[in-house]
């Protein structure tokens, strides 16, 4: 059922990745290195993850969890240092549980991964040292839900891999976090596309092409799409709509106030572009794009009602379709329209 919100978050009430920079570049290498490559410590010989010896039903970390999921470059950084300002909540930057290796060293290689990205410690980038040794990642979970009502991460998409990535993420998140909250991040297509290719180029790395980015980027709507209909506990935040109310509704789906959450956002430091910057082969597509983030956008912060109602994409007849259904269908024809694009072999 749809609980009531304000305009920017659309909460969804009982009813595809993670991580790295924007970039296939050096960073992408090297967070690679360091989160999925164990120690050289000897460890237990049961060096399984947890993803691999449990679930969500007989997890209590689950019930605890919080997530901030979406593509990159729509708001997912900001928005968890908002969270994070909270005394009850305690979110990683981008951490790849589900990549894990499950050895007990997590906190070194956390911790390597973010100084060698040069962030200063702050519980979006520092794993504290909770063990006299190190430990797994989800003990630190454990121990850190002592402590917070929520405990989490930040998931990041990016585009190199998608396809993979969200298929991945969702079973990841079935398996260990079912009971937990998921929050989407969205923010338009064109300014998610123009900071994407933006920050590649600054950071030296492969600059992804447009339809890589616009591929990902509703790769995330359809996971969206997925979790509403599947998950408990599911929440939409447009970063358009971002506003004292937004924070209210949240507040509310978390039974915690989020009173300072607002003060992260300075709209002085953000980014807009046009469609003049966009390649002239491309402007069709991103205006496509467009089009349809905004019905999305409109009819998510309507709420999406019945979304257990049947659907098939072979319908006959349009009045079949819900709303959720119509956006669904629409957006699978455009990742496919954006595949024989590719295909074509159309230059940028």
């Amino acid at each position: 059922m749809d609980v009531p919100h304000a305009q920017g978050i659309v909460c969804k009430t009982a009813p595809r990745y993670f991580p790295v920079r924007t970039s296939a570049g050096p960073m992408f290498k090297l967070h690679h290195l360091l989160m999925r490559q164990p120690s050289r410590t000897p460890v237990d010989d049961d060096t399984r993850t947890p993803a691999d010896t449990g679930s969500a039903t007989d997890d209590p970390v689950a019930r605890q969890g919080l997530f901030v999921i979406g593509a990159a470059r729509t708001g997912t950084t900001i928005l968890q240092g908002a969270l994070n300002d909270s005394r009850e909540i305690f979110l990683f930057g981008e951490p790849a549980f589900h990549r894990d290796p499950g050895t007990p060293d997590f906190a070194s290689r956390y911790n390597g991964m973010h100084r060698a990205w040069g962030n200063q410690e702050t519980k979006s980038s520092y794993c504290p040292r909770l063990f006299e040794h190190d430990a797994r990642w989800h003990d630190y979970l454990e121990k850190l839900a002592r402590h917070y009502r929520y405990v989490g991460s930040k998931i990041v998409i990016n585009p190199h891999d998608a396809t993979a990535e969200c298929s991945e993420l969702f079973d990841f998140q079935c398996r260990r976090f079912y009971t937990s909250h998921q929050i989407f991040t969205f923010r338009n297509p064109l300014d998610t596309l123009m900071s994407t290719r933006g920050l590649s180029e600054l950071n030296g790395g492969r600059i992804a092409s447009c339809i890589e980015v616009l591929r990902g980027y509703f790769l995330v709507v359809q996971l969206y799409f997925q979790a509403v209909r599947t998950l408990p506990h599911v929440h939409g935040w447009f970063h358009e709509s971002v506003g004292p109310d937004a924070f209210r509704a949240l507040g509310t789906s978390l039974d915690l106030p989020l009173s300072n959450g607002m003060a992260y956002y300075d709209s002085r430091k953000i980014r807009h572009y046009t469609m003049e910057q966009v390649p002239e082969s491309r402007c069709t597509v991103v205006s496509e794009a467009m089009d349809l983030y905004g019905d999305f956008r409109t009819q998510a912060s309507a709420g999406f009602a019945l979304p257990q109602i049947e659907q098939n994409n072979g319908h006959l007849d349009p009045a079949h379709f819900t709303p959720l259904g119509r956006l669904s269908w629409r957006v699978t024809r455009f990742l496919d329209a954006l595949d024989k694009l590719e295909a074509s072999g159309a230059s940028e």
